[in-house]
């Protein structure tokens, strides 16, 4: 089934927008990074067009999408998810969303994977929270989690580095 050229466009002009940015999801598209995700953050107006089965006729898409955009190198039923992931991703960075500081030390936020979090309690199942951050000393506390964001990104995500670890 692919959506009828007519029908995508008629609802395109009823909500166009001049300002407006036009997303197609798609498994051909180019992959969402953070660097895109804060890119449309900026973006005042977004529209999201989303194919189901075969998608969306090709005549609408040449006329109105201004960027086609992947979550993945695997195909789903449809676009819905993908938007889903789009707008959960970008919300985050337009103001007022989330308290500023909540977004500048998180995975990706400089290129590493984040370091770990804890809580309370101190001890759980017989595992403490690391000294250094009980300690109030904020030198050690960031040299520590820089020190354990490179350790972890190593280890699960070593293509986040530049010139792969081997």
């Amino acid at each position: 089934m692919v959506l009828m050229p007519d029908v995508v466009y008629r609802a395109f002009k009823s909500l166009k927008a001049d300002n407006a940015k036009v997303i197609y999801m798609s498994p051909q598209g180019n992959k969402l990074d953070q660097k895109k995700v804060e890119e449309l953050s900026k973006e005042e107006h977004l529209i999201i067009l989303c194919g189901h089965y075969e998608g969306i006729d090709q005549r609408v898409i040449d006329k109105i999408v201004d960027e086609e955009i992947s979550i993945g190198d695997y195909v789903l039923t449809g676009g819905e998810v993908p938007a889903m992931v789009l707008i959960d991703s970008v919300s985050r960075y337009v103001k007022g969303v989330i308290a500023e500081g909540s977004i500048k030390e998180e995975s990706f936020s400089d290129g590493l994977l984040e370091y770990p979090q804890y809580t309370r309690p101190e001890v759980f199942e017989g595992e403490r929270v690391p000294e250094v951050l009980l300690s109030g000393n904020h030198q050690n506390i960031d040299k520590w989690r820089k020190e354990k964001s490179l350790e972890i990104t190593k280890k699960k995500r070593p293509d986040l580095i530049e010139g792969k670890i081997k």
